[in-house]
């Protein structure tokens, strides 16, 4: 049998509940951000009024996209969000509820073998999902086979590979970062190649467009996504062996008097491609 991958969200089977309840933290808080607000925004703004619309959401995570999309689609429209770890799915229920959306439901489920039927989706999406699985190509043959003819396939994800962070010791940052890759992005390179990987699933690309999460200044540390993406590079790192407790603790101190004193600069870029089913 080959060994697992590295990536910790093609893994969240060897995770404890509590662990990954912190993880659908991070997503939630991410998600609450303005500057992911913003993007949010700008990639499902591409598929035009989804009114009435049934809709499929992908390794949805905490749902924070998926009620998105229930409020856009509206009461005579459906949503469907699909994610292979049974805590997210909970925890993307619950919210929901107090929520109150009843045109969204969520389920346990794999992208490599969805048990939906064919042709049974408007719109389908993919957001920061592929760059962590080995079979993304499988999985994006699936995202086709359940869109309707002439529906829309949307992915997004991130170009993880250019993450930027301002610290002076740079030798230490790289390590810090390339352990974060190494641990928590299957193909931080797959922007790259996103659309003829599209487009070899039988899907006719129709738009792509780039987006920008950056925080520079002084951010507030319990809700800043960069803030909080360092401190997980930062655990991973120490976790992969690549660096020293006392080196993770000079480094964030370091980044910390970055943020007292107006310094602190990151940033994260994310593409998304428009598709339909032909």
């Amino acid at each position: 049998m080959p060994d697992r991958p590295g990536d910790v969200y093609s893994r969240l089977d060897e995770i404890d509940d509590p662990t990954l309840r912190s993880i659908a933290d991070v997503l939630e808080l991410r998600g609450r951000h303005p500057r992911q607000v913003e993007i949010r925004e700008a990639y499902l703004g591409l598929l035009g009024d989804l009114g009435g619309q049934q809709v499929l959401d992908l390794g949805c995570g905490t749902g924070v996209v998926a009620r998105e999309l229930a409020r856009r689609v509206g009461p005579s429209g459906r949503v469907v969000g699909v994610d292979p770890t049974p805590t997210f799915v909970e925890v993307a229920d619950e919210l929901r509820r107090d929520a109150g959306f009843t045109n969204l439901r969520f389920e346990v489920g794999d992208g490599r073998g969805l048990r939906l039927p064919s042709a049974d989706f408007d719109t389908v999406l993919a957001v920061t999902v592929l760059s962590h699985l080995p079979d993304r190509e499988r999985v994006l043959r699936e995202l086709r086979r359940v869109a309707r003819f002439r529906g829309h396939v949307l992915i997004v994800d991130g170009d993880y590979a250019a993450n930027q962070l301002a610290h002076p010791d740079r030798t230490l940052t790289d390590r810090i970062v390339a352990a974060w890759l190494e641990t928590t992005v299957d193909d931080p390179y797959l922007c790259r190649r996103l659309v003829p990987m599209v487009r070899a699933a039988g899907l006719e690309v129709v738009e792509v467009r780039g987006h920008v999460h950056a925080e520079a200044g002084q951010v507030d540390e319990a809700s800043s996504y960069i803030w909080q993406w360092s401190l997980f590079a930062a655990r991973q790192a120490l976790s992969a062996g690549a660096i020293s407790d006392a080196e993770a603790e000079a480094w964030l101190d370091k980044l910390g008097e970055l943020n007292v004193t107006g310094q602190l600069f990151g940033s994260v870029n994310y593409v998304s491609v428009l598709a339909r089913r032909p």
